[in-house]
């Protein structure tokens, strides 16, 4: 007996994207993604954020949510102790090595931005 253990489908496209919004790489991410909003967070988070951001380009690990149709709600957390209880919740359009982005955001950039305001 054997299953995937849940969000093992999306960790490959999760880390993709990851990786290109670590390396700022718009055209890949267009790929990667499905709308313009998750391209312009991937760029956003990755020019505020870089080092931690980085923390996700390690290990992940992925845990899906709610699904409806082909699309999937999938929280990703990082390796190490950065945001380590906030994941990068990420919606899915499709499945496989077809996953694309539809929508990524997570409350853990906003919290290190609230944390360095006086």
């Amino acid at each position: 007996y054997s299953a995937d253990w849940p969000g093992t489908a999306y960790a490959q496209p999760a880390r993709n994207y990851l990786h290109a919004a670590i390396e700022q790489d718009s055209v890949r991410l267009v790929k990667l993604s499905a709308s313009n909003s998750a391209v312009l967070w991937a760029l956003h988070t990755a020019r505020a954020h870089p080092d931690t951001l980085a923390h996700w380009g390690r290990r992940i690990r992925a845990w899906t949510g709610r699904s409806r149709g082909d699309t999937a709600q999938v929280f990703v957390y990082p390796a190490g102790d950065v945001c380590r209880d906030i994941p990068i919740e990420f919606l899915f359009v499709g499945s496989g090595d077809r996953a694309k982005v539809l929508d990524a955001k997570s409350p853990c950039f906003q919290t290190l931005r609230d944390e360095a305001t006086p």
